[in-house]
């Protein structure tokens, strides 16, 4: 009996399990849609979650990555940029986190040096974000309601 119920396990299971091929596409459908939030949040400017791009500012190619993430679970996506190079001093990546208005507007809430870890403490629905960088203090910036502002300039 312990065998059946084993079996029907494995069965139950099997059939919810998605095949290589079904979770290939999936991911790849995930990716597209991605993209596509990618693509309108930043104008263009980045078209997938990574790649590389050349700046004419600092004539240099920079590598970049983006997250499309639900922040504050309305079910509007955010997307959070990270952009790697020298040119951003000794934090070496900048951050941008751009957030979707309720005007259909994507409003930049950081774009200067520093990597971002999003912590547990919530205010008005969003999560606070400790911005990183060299050195032992790390800056926290917290949602008012309509931007990100400097909540703490050290976490501790």
């Amino acid at each position: 009996m312990h065998h059946a119920l084993a079996s029907i396990t494995l069965l139950v299971l099997g059939a919810t399990t998605p095949s290589p091929a079904q979770a290939q596409a999936q991911a790849q459908s995930g990716s597209a849609a991605d993209a596509k939030i990618i693509t309108e949040a930043t104008k263009g400017a980045l078209k997938s979650t990574k790649g590389k791009y050349f700046d004419k500012s600092f004539n240099a190619s920079v590598d970049y990555e983006a997250q499309v993430i639900d922040l504050n679970g309305d079910g509007q996506p955010e997307v959070f940029t990270k952009h790697h190079g020298a040119m951003f001093g000794g934090a070496g990546v900048s951050v941008d986190l751009l957030i979707k208005g309720k005007n259909g507007k994507w409003t930049s809430q950081f774009g200067f040096p520093g990597d971002y870890n999003i912590l547990k403490t919530k205010n008005k629905g969003y999560p606070d974000i400790e911005i990183q960088g060299p050195g032992t203090c790390f800056p926290i910036w917290r949602w008012n309601g309509t931007v990100y502002d400097l909540h703490k300039r050290c976490a501790k």
